[in-house]
């Protein structure tokens, strides 16, 4: 695995360690695991089932804070590890990839139609943080093909980088196990932050 070192500009892929301790990685993930049900009903489009944070916010309030109080330490290591301008949150929740689920290759703001890259549904996404809970798991690794990065997700790992096409990425098929996560996008836009 190779990852950023600290100080090197976002032409590479944050990875740090240990960013969140396994206890409150085991707390977001019981959280997820007591709400998705809700969040299930009130997106039932939505595969795999996602728990936004306003979805939470309103089913449980203390837990909604502690997600934003992890998500703020998020946006500190990417914005001091990428030498980052200030960030703001565009959007953050709690996920879960079961067996047989996968995410394809993608850019988080843009996409490839006809051969070219053009804005896509969120092109006011500039950086994503994502912020693995655990790692028992087989399958459902971070896969940055063009860069030839394969990340194993483990409690308390840390990855950020840029939302452009220069970051394309995928998650093959979990295999085994439930993968949880804590997605978040930031914006340099303050005018498109989420309203906490």
């Amino acid at each position: 695995m190779r990852g950023l070192q600290s100080g090197i500009m976002s032409s590479e892929v944050m990875i740090a360690e240990n960013v969140l301790p396994c206890d409150e990685c085991a707390q977001l993930t019981a959280i997820y695991n007591r709400y998705w049900a809700h969040a299930r009903t009130a997106h039932p489009d939505w595969a795999p089932v996602v728990l936004d944070y306003y979805t939470l916010r309103e089913l449980n309030p203390v837990a909604a804070t502690h997600m934003y109080r992890t998500v703020l330490e998020c946006r500190r290591k990417i914005e001091s590890e990428l030498r980052t301008p200030e960030l703001f949150i565009e959007h953050m929740l709690l996920a879960c990839l079961s067996p047989g689920e996968s995410h394809i290759d993608h850019a988080d703001n843009e996409k490839e139609e006809n051969g070219q890259w053009v804005p896509n549904h969120t092109p006011q996404r500039d950086f994503t943080t994502l912020l693995y809970l655990n790692g028992d798991f087989i399958g459902g690794e971070l896969v940055f093909r063009d860069r030839g990065l394969r990340i194993t997700p483990k409690a308390g790992l840390l990855v950020g980088f840029p939302c452009t096409r220069e970051f394309v990425h995928g998650v093959p098929a979990v295999q085994s196990g439930k993968r949880y996560s804590l997605p978040v996008w930031y914006t340099l836009d303050q005018t498109r932050a989420m309203r906490l």
